[in-house]
């Protein structure tokens, strides 16, 4: 991968993480917008997110911050917060939604779609509360209340989470996304990624546009749901370089899918038309879905290929791809398997490989989704600095921000 591009979208992304680590308010405006990213892309949340959502009285829920705030945790609020939350949905209604000073949350983004998100998955909201929510956004739009073109495109994607009927009688027109300030172009990558099938926006380019940015200018990073969204968007410029470079070696070929293999099964578990989920519940699982992964990308995958005998007992490796001279060694923990198990497992591993005519290169996938490996840039470390003459690298996934 090109250096200055390295350099450019590693500092974004190493800003945006060290962000999301820190401890938040939970939830806000911006961490429920973070929240809802990071759930539709299925990536792993921030620590701050597993925590209890802070307290809020009716009072508070009066505010429309207050009100989207909770809005995009609903589906983990108590029934006492749904009810107050329900009840400020029903007083919002006898408020001047365009007010002259345009001071309303109906042209503030993250607001709109934290309400509508709400309204979608509360079950104690009414059809009542969705339809008058929809034709009042429809006015709003009809009536040229909407004066940017990001105002306009949350509008529309709130509409569409509500009414997706009412919705398609609209028409977003052209961002104009070269002319959006950097936080809006942010923002609306962001909408992409929380509401992507309701959300009228070219992923791709959007991402491009936001990927000149990171190469043109220094981004400053103002909040949890621009952090979230960065974070995002750069890793997948990163794996998509990495994926689809002619330049890209096979290592770093490997070392993208592996990554991006929580996203994989993720997709699995979530099927059209209340199909069965695939099931991922041991290694051989894992073994069977990165085969086929790698076969997409590689001629000549050849699965348990024998290695010499090492310390008396002979061995097989789980992937060797000779033309790239590469070994691929994917293990899941478990209740027997953790943090060092899996460390010694690999260690052990690597002095075997490293026996092997024909092998230069050895990637460890280690797919952690009960997050067994409390400390997992360790075992990365440990792994990829055991002492063997072969590059090693190790991925383990999905682990936290």
């Amino acid at each position: 991968m090109n250096a200055v591009v390295t350099t450019a979208v590693a500092e974004v992304l190493d800003a945006a993480r060290q962000m999301l680590r820190t401890q938040m308010v939970w939830p806000t405006p911006g961490t429920g917008f973070a929240y809802r990213v990071f759930v539709q892309t299925g990536t792993p949340k921030p620590e701050f997110m597993g925590e209890p959502l802070r307290t809020t009285t009716a009072a508070l829920l009066r505010r429309t911050p207050e009100l989207a705030a909770f809005g995009y945790v609903a589906d983990r609020c108590s029934d006492a917060t749904i009810e107050l939350w329900v009840d400020a949905v029903e007083h919002l209604r006898g408020r001047d939604i365009y007010p002259a000073d345009r001071q309303s949350f109906i042209f503030n983004p993250i607001e709109i779609l934290g309400l509508a998100q709400g309204l979608v998955c509360c079950q104690m909201a009414t059809d009542d509360h969705r339809e008058w929510f929809a034709n009042t956004i429809l006015r709003g739009i009809k009536g040229n209340q909407f004066r940017t073109s990001l105002s306009t495109l949350a509008a529309i994607t709130a509409l569409a989470c509500i009414d997706q009927t009412k919705a398609s009688t609209v028409n977003i027109g052209d961002l104009g996304l070269e002319s959006l300030a950097t936080p809006e172009l942010v923002l609306a990558a962001g909408i992409d990624l929380g509401f992507g099938r309701h959300a009228s926006v070219d992923r791709e380019k959007v991402q491009l546009a936001l990927l000149r940015r990171v190469f043109s200018e220094r981004i400053a990073i103002n909040d949890a749901a621009e952090a979230a969204t960065l974070a995002i968007v750069v890793q997948h410029i990163i794996d998509g370089i990495a994926l689809g470079s002619a330049d890209t070696t096979p290592i770093e070929r490997v070392l993208g899918l592996c990554r991006r293999f929580p996203l994989f099964v993720e997709r699995l578990q979530n099927r059209q038309r209340k199909r069965d989920s695939f099931p991922v519940n041991d290694e051989y699982d894992v073994q069977d879905l990165l085969h086929a992964i790698l076969k997409l990308h590689f001629d000549d995958v050849r699965p348990e290929e024998y290695t010499p005998s090492y310390s008396g007992n002979a061995s097989k490796v789980d992937f060797y791809l000779p033309p790239e001279r590469l070994v691929v060694e994917a293990k899941m923990t478990r209740a027997n398997l953790g943090q060092r198990e899996v460390t010694d497992q690999l260690i052990i591993d690597v002095a075997r490989y490293s026996q092997m005519d024909g092998v230069d290169s050895l990637v460890c996938l280690i797919y952690d989704p009960e997050r067994r490996c409390g400390n997992p840039k360790a075992v990365e470390s440990d792994v990829e600095n055991s002492g063997s003459r072969l590059t090693v690298r190790a991925v383990i996934c999905p682990q936290g921000l």
